[in-house]
């Protein structure tokens, strides 16, 4: 591998890196909005990547279910 090649990958791992980046701190806002909305006595349920199918007796309650999962985010490469 030449000097060109080696910085075209490396330039492609600096681009990956960044958008997993930006899901990390998309997660990150997520998870605590869903936190202040759950003080604010909201249900996680609200935040859940399972809602629409959902089909626990929990659902929208306080407390949720033992399958919350948060749900997935769309970032572009713009954020």
């Amino acid at each position: 591998m030449n000097a060109r090649q080696a910085a075209k990958e490396a330039s492609k791992r600096i681009e990956e890196l960044e958008r997993v980046n930006r899901l990390y701190a998309a997660d990150v806002r997520d998870y605590n909005a869903c936190i202040s909305h759950m003080i604010n006595h909201g249900s996680p349920c609200d935040y859940c990547e399972d809602r629409p199918e959902c089909l626990s007796e929990g659902k929208d309650i306080q407390t949720g279910c033992d399958d919350w999962m948060l749900r997935s985010q769309e970032v572009g490469n713009d954020q």
